[in-house]
């Protein structure tokens, strides 16, 4: 009966985490560059609520695509889909707070580093 209770438990606490970072995402978070020539195009990535991601570079939208938020034991990635060849796949969420989001991929090794827009 032990087991019972701490099997349902540990099902309830890890569902809820996903439900806080999905609130966490959603809203629009800015591309911090990785070049210097990165700088004269700003890109935006916004997450809404109904899955859908919209990029935005130099102030015009650029592309939108799906996302999905994958829980896999204790570690929450996001898939990445239809937005462009480079850019789609699966990211590892390192950080995701108020302030900061750093996304990383291993195949292809990529990270994105973004933070809050106002």
């Amino acid at each position: 009966m032990k087991y019972l209770y701490l099997v349902l438990l540990l099902v309830l606490v890890l569902s809820g985490c996903k439900k806080s970072k999905e609130n966490k995402l959603i809203g629009s978070w800015d591309l911090l560059p990785q070049y210097a020539a990165d700088t004269a195009n700003p890109q935006v990535y916004t997450f809404d609520a109904s899955y859908k991601l919209i990029r935005t570079i130099n102030d015009s939208i650029s592309d939108t695509a799906n996302y999905e938020i994958v829980q896999e034991f204790n570690k929450f990635y996001i898939d990445i889909q239809n937005l462009d060849g480079y850019s789609d796949g699966h990211y590892y969420i390192e950080k995701l707070n108020k302030t900061v989001l750093i996304l990383q991929s291993f195949s292809p090794f990529m990270r994105k580093e973004f933070t809050k827009a106002e």
